[in-house]
């Protein structure tokens, strides 16, 4: 009986781990999107268009070779994809990798369970609000207000 239930135990921290693992793929991804939140929200500009991302230094829609979190920030060096190879801020290996990191930690601790989805939420809130407030000194409404309601 006790071998049964230390067979379980393994089975349930491999299938922790593989969530957190997908949780990390999808913070990074997550991450990705809140840099898109913190470079448009507090210049006025849309999230959703243009719908592809730019490069803010060229404004050229960056190819999805170049946009994948973290690997392509790491691949290009730092530098756009461009001829002018302009330095991308670090800002948003940054935001990435938090992001990853964050919600790692969150299903590492909560588990997957009803809970988690609100602390992902939370936690993605406060990364885009807190980067925003660095950068700029303001808490955007969007982020503050629309985020609690």
């Amino acid at each position: 009986m006790q071998e049964i239930s230390l067979n379980i135990a393994r089975e349930m921290a491999g299938a922790k781990i593989i969530f957190a693992i997908l949780a990390g793929i999808l913070g990074a991804c997550i991450g990705s999107f809140l840099n898109v939140v913190i470079y448009r929200l507090p210049k006025g500009l849309s999230v959703n268009k243009p719908k592809r991302s730019f490069c803010p230094s060229c404004k050229r829609n960056i190819p999805w070779k170049y946009n994948i979190p973290v690997i392509s920030y790491l691949y290009l060096k730092g530098k756009c994809f461009c001829e002018k190879r302009e330095k991308i801020n670090c800002r948003y290996l940054v935001v990435e990798s938090l992001t990853a990191i964050v919600f790692i930690s969150c299903v590492m601790c909560l588990g997957v369970n009803k809970g988690l989805l609100s602390a992902l939420i939370m936690s993605s809130l406060l990364i885009a609000g807190s980067f925003i407030d660095v950068e700029l000194f303001i808490l955007p409404d969007e982020i503050t207000i629309g985020g609690t309601a």
